[in-house]
């Protein structure tokens, strides 16, 4: 096995300047770097990522947090978490770690323990820095987490003490309501996620916008929480909305497991999607096209914000934690399926 003492003795040059040129550090004069490189050529030799993330106290290896809710699971009904939000956002995150030696390690955090532990990832001093996906984290976590000196992004939320990539969630809440006032209807209920999610005044707000634009306001029973992110509780949602008498023209749902769950609660009282009732959901995913009828959903971008959280922490990781924070935020678009008609 060819050793960085045996490229330095082909060489002429002493193991440190081996070392400077491999880490393409300026300091190496550029006849001497030729000489190196050619060396290493020679001899075939490969760098060790894992002795040199040693000497440098590094372990090349990012963390990805991810904030579930305090749920237990059991089986793989629908009260289940798909996923698939989380998912999404970390297929992204290799696309902007491309062509370098870093990988992925990934941890489900439980809300309930923010005050008492850090993510094990962290507290263990295993990953070089740490992606926050998810709407759960609180503040004091993330000021824990700071005094780890490690870069912090945060995906799909914006925090104002760290990094982060996120959506327009009012704007996207926006797109989906107008979306079913111009095709024509007008009674219409909103679905939201649990209260402990932080988005969850964002999209009330997206809802008014809309409704405001067409001088109409939403019915304070029409604005209904779930207790789940999840299908159990979209389908226990509108089951609660119907049997108080109540019969929207069109919902619009907080995400796809919960659309999914209204629609099992739809098909069960013999109601039509889009024959007698629309619907419309937010942030999009695979389910969005499997589902029957297929949901016009509003596509958030995720894969694209994890690229864009990926290469931001290469940037902390090469220039330091110094500057000033970056937050971007990534504009949602309309998907147009089956899922709503003309009204």
């Amino acid at each position: 096995m060819v050793t960085l003492l045996d490229v330095a003795a082909r060489a002429g040059v002493s193991r440190s300047t081996v070392s400077l040129v491999i880490n393409k550090s300026p300091l190496v004069k550029d006849e001497t770097r030729q000489r190196v490189e050619r060396a290493i050529q020679e001899l075939g030799y490969v760098p060790n990522p894992n002795a040199r993330g040693l000497v440098k106290k590094e372990n090349k290896s990012l963390g990805v947090i991810i904030a579930i809710e305090d749920q237990p699971y059991n089986t793989y009904e629908f009260n289940y978490e798909t996923g698939l939000y989380s998912y999404n956002i970390t297929n992204g995150i290799p696309v902007g770690l491309a062509n370098t030696d870093y990988g992925l390690l990934t941890e489900r955090f439980c809300v309930s323990i923010q005050g008492k532990e850090l993510p094990a990832l962290v507290k263990n001093n295993r990953v070089d820095g740490i992606f926050l996906v998810g709407g759960l984290f609180t503040p004091e976590l993330i000021e824990r987490l700071k005094e780890k000196k490690i870069p912090i992004i945060a995906i799909g939320r914006y925090y104002d003490q760290i990094d982060s990539v996120s959506t327009d969630v009012t704007q996207g809440v926006y797109l989906g309501v107008r979306y079913l006032l111009d095709q024509g209807y007008r009674k219409i209920c909103y679905i939201n996620c649990p209260q402990i999610y932080r988005s969850n005044a964002e999209r009330v707000a997206g809802v008014q916008k809309a409704m405001r634009e067409f001088h109409l306001e939403m019915k304070p029973d029409w604005l209904v929480y779930c207790k789940h992110n999840t299908g159990e509780g979209g389908y226990e949602a509108i089951k609660r909305l119907w049997q108080s008498g109540e019969s929207p023209q069109a919902i619009a749902a907080a995400n796809e497991p919960i659309a999914l769950g209204i629609m099992r609660f739809l098909y069960e009282q013999d109601i039509r999607i889009p024959e007698d009732i629309a619907i419309v959901s937010y942030e999009d995913s695979v389910l969005g096209g499997y589902a029957v009828p297929a949901l016009t959903s509003v596509n958030i971008q995720k894969e694209y914000m994890g690229e864009l959280a990926a290469r931001i922490m290469l940037k902390r990781i090469r220039k330091g934690q110094e500057g000033e924070l970056e937050h971007i935020i990534v504009e949602p678009n309309l998907v147009v399926r089956s899922s709503v008609g003309k009204c």
